[in-house]
């Protein structure tokens, strides 16, 4: 017998060009992240229910945390009652590290350790969590761990809060009571206005300090140097006329001055009156005598000159130490002054008051918080799971990567019972499920006559478990509804099924009939719906392929042919078995049946493939068991159909 598939070898280059809508789209499609989302709906809203469930667990548990707040006025430098310059030398930092570096000091372990001391603190002011009770419980720290751990802890739980365009700042502390929140937020701020005020005090008495013992070492040396002028002047006779130094010397040369100038002019009046010439001779000696000893005494005021300078060097060095030592006094003085007068350049303007609710946990901010959560880890696993999801979710998509179009599609029903779904298209005929086998019955129809070949058609599936039976079962229970003259082959001689869904037995079978047990007269057997027959699968066998690619299956489909309107094989999968190719080959039409909601693509590509290797064609794939049409693409042109369950 004739190979009766008319279909030609799948050869990719000899397909017909695939549509633009089933081509990918590389733009953003908002509708598939929807579809997305409408697919794995039951996925984002069970995160979002253990997330909620896990937070109100959490909240409900959890011990109160209260918040107490105490608002301190931090000032960049105190207000100057006096201007010391060496004290008070300005900060030309930037403002903000200027705060932020008080904002430090009053977390620093220093200031925390001094109130855990005052208020004599223990680890019952920290609200715990359950792990680090737990904790606690199985390690024991030791007392200098212990109070670190504390101290850490409060540092932990405090937070400095800067109220913006103001110089004040919001120091809340959240502690296990209201009482003790208050309590440790005011000596927190309290000890750090404290601190600060000691800071200041210790620098103006180290200032103090520098400055007396400058002053002592200025008075020494003022001494000393004062000591060295006296001694120096009664040394060398140097007596101060006037405030100004004088000698001896001095005096002698003025009269000497004044005895030669006298001298000189008894000489020119002696020499200008001719009476008193023979006295002329003595006034020349007389005056020749001054000047001799007025040149000696000049001489003598020139070394007297050396040591008035030497006197003028000390009495500079006596003036310096003298300006050294009062201003040194001076500063003593101001720094009296400014230490009995200084302030802080912190305030607390509001002491913290026991909170009158609690802070945390607050159950409509976590509930909120856990809401939005949820949400986000839904649509993110949502994603992934779609992502790594394999089965059917795009008609388009699908018709894509197979290049084979979509003959139909099944929608999933409720029922569960083999024997009531084999019968829906008749029991139901005003079901959509009716409604989509008549659909597919017209468009086999139009296939098989472009085919021109005998009216053979061949359900398979990619694996096992796909509904192939129930479609075959029902696809020929319309034929002969429509009065076509139809019979169902149960070729799936490893499995078979049709016998148990129609209810008649398996005896003389198609295995019977193959291995020559039985003849080809008493092989069909009529069924409960008219005008279809069937013929079932009979004794499973060790070699069906072998079987079914005897002569007489072909000659029993020749026959079949003949008599009559209709030959549907229902047969086994296609992957891991030979027995689909063998069948496919003897058929006009070969209908590939895909559960679209537990098949994956790869397994529908590669079963394909396995028949395009070995020359035959698939004519399209049926989809079965389809929730909602919409998200496989056919949006609102195809009706709707009955939610699976």
């Amino acid at each position: 017998m004739q190979n009766l598939n008319h279909t030609a070898p799948g050869n990719l280059q000899d397909r017909p060009h695939i549509p633009e809508f089933a081509k990918a789209q590389d733009s953003l499609d908002l509708r598939g992240f929807w579809k997305t989302l409408s697919r794995q709906k039951g996925t984002i809203l069970s995160i979002i229910g253990i997330v909620l469930l896990l937070t109100l667990v959490f909240t409900l548990f959890s011990s109160p945390l209260y918040r107490a707040t105490a608002t301190l006025n931090v000032e960049r430098e105190t207000n100057k009652v006096i201007d010391v310059e060496f004290l008070n030398q300005g900060d030309i930092r930037d403002t903000r590290d200027f705060y932020q570096t008080q904002f430090e000091l009053i977390r620093r372990y220093s200031n925390i350790e001094r109130v855990v001391e005052k208020l004599n603190l223990n680890s019952d002011i920290i609200r715990r969590s359950m792990l680090a009770r737990i904790k606690g419980l199985i390690v024991s720290p030791g007392a200098t761990t212990e109070k670190a751990a504390l101290v850490q802890a409060i540092s932990d739980n405090l937070y400095i809060e800067p109220i913006k365009n103001s110089r004040l700042v919001n120091v809340h502390f959240e502690g296990s009571s209201p009482e003790k929140s208050a309590a440790v937020a005011n000596a927190i701020v309290e000890s750090f206005v404290a601190a600060n005020a000691e800071l200041q005090v210790s620098a103006t008495t180290n200032a103090e300090k520098l400055l007396n013992e400058g002053i002592t070492a200025a008075r020494s040396k003022l001494e000393e140097s004062e000591k060295k002028l006296s001694d120096y002047a009664q040394e060398h006779t140097i007596v101060q006329l006037d405030n100004k130094s004088s000698t001896t010397s001095t005096y002698k040369i003025v009269q000497l001055s004044d005895q030669l100038g006298q001298a000189q002019r008894e000489i020119i009046a002696i020499k200008t009156d001719p009476e008193r010439s023979g006295e002329l001779a003595a006034a020349q000696e007389s005056a020749e005598l001054i000047r001799d000893e007025l040149n000696r005494e000049e001489e003598r005021a020139l070394k007297r000159q050396n040591l008035n300078n030497t006197y003028k060097t000390l009495e500079r060095e006596v003036e310096t130490d003298q300006a050294a030592y009062q201003g040194l006094l001076q500063r003593l003085k101001e720094i009296n002054v400014a230490g009995s007068v200084a302030t802080n350049n912190l305030r607390v303007v509001d002491k913290a008051q026991p909170p009158l609710d609690k802070h945390k946990p607050n159950m409509m901010t976590n509930m909120a918080f856990a809401s939005l959560l949820g949400l986000l880890l839904g649509i993110a696993v949502a994603f992934l799971r779609d992502f790594m999801d394999d089965s059917v979710k795009d008609i388009n998509e699908l018709e894509r990567q197979t290049q084979l179009p979509i003959l139909g599609i099944i929608p999933a029903v409720r029922e569960k019972d083999p024997r009531k779904m084999a019968q829906l298209a008749l029991t139901e005929p005003r079901s959509t499920v009716a409604e989509s086998f008549r659909t597919l019955r017209t468009t086999l129809r139009f296939k098989l006559r472009e085919a021109n070949g005998d009216n053979t058609l061949f359900i398979t599936s990619s694996r096992a478990n796909e509904g192939k039976t129930t479609v075959s079962i029902n696809l020929a229970s319309t034929y002969a509804h429509a009065g076509n003259k139809v019979l169902l082959i149960d070729a799936d001689l490893r499995n078979p099924s049709l016998h148990k869904v129609m209810g008649t037995t398996e005896e003389n079978g198609l295995t019977s009939y193959l291995t020559g047990e039985s003849t080809l007269d008493k092989l069909a057997q009529t069924s409960n719906v008219q005008n279809l027959d069937i013929i079932p699968a009979g004794k499973t066998s060790h070699d069906p392929a072998e079987l079914l690619s005897n002569r007489r299956m072909q000659d029993l489909l020749q026959i079949a042919t003949e008599n009559y309107d209709m030959v549907i094989i229902d047969g086994p999968p296609i992957l891991g078995l030979a027995d689909a190719m063998i069948l496919s080959s003897m058929t006009t039409l070969t209908v590939l049946a895909v559960d679209s909601g537990n098949t994956r693509t790869t397994t529908v590509t590669n079963a394909l493939k396995r028949l395009r290797q070995s020359g035959l064609t698939v004519s399209g794939i049926l989809l079965n068991q389809v929730s909602d049409a919409s998200d496989l693409g056919y949006e609102d042109d195809y009706y709707s159909y009955p939610t699976r369950v």
